[in-house]
């Protein structure tokens, strides 16, 4: 099995990490989102799912092809944890695909507030040992 990869947004080496899992965090290298789908009964889940929520059948890894998506919500966090304040304010948004999918990543470079609705931009950042997802818009 290959090294262990890490994501910022709560996926880390110093947790046990399954295959499924493994390949999440192999695809994030390469600049590529992943969604899981039910196996039985074809929910689709973003971040994936091991395990399909409504009728827990298993759930295999596709690729993600949507990267445009529009602003369904988002905080302003003026008050973050330590690990974050040297970034604070920033923004958290929940961004959504044109297939309905929705995916929380922070906004790393808007230059206004966000207004519900603008379009967003998947977007990776790679930093040592860390694969973040982010939107840009």
């Amino acid at each position: 099995m290959s090294e262990h990869k890490e994501l910022y947004l709560g996926y880390s080496t110093d947790k046990a990490v399954t295959p499924f899992f493994q390949d999440f965090l192999e695809a994030l290298e390469q600049e590529k989102l992943m969604k899981s789908k039910c196996t039985s009964c074809g929910a689709e889940y973003l971040p994936p799912r091991q395990h399909c929520q409504k009728c827990l059948s298993e759930c295999t890894l596709t690729e993600m092809t949507e990267k445009e998506a529009k602003l369904y919500s988002y905080v302003v966090v003026e008050f973050a944890p330590m690990s974050l304040s040297s970034k604070q304010p920033y923004v958290v948004a929940i961004g959504e695909f044109p297939s309905g999918l929705r995916l929380t990543a922070h906004i790393t470079n808007l230059m206004a507030m966000p207004e519900v609705g603008m379009p967003l931009r998947l977007g990776f950042e790679a930093k040592e040992k860390m694969v973040t997802y982010k939107w840009l818009v």
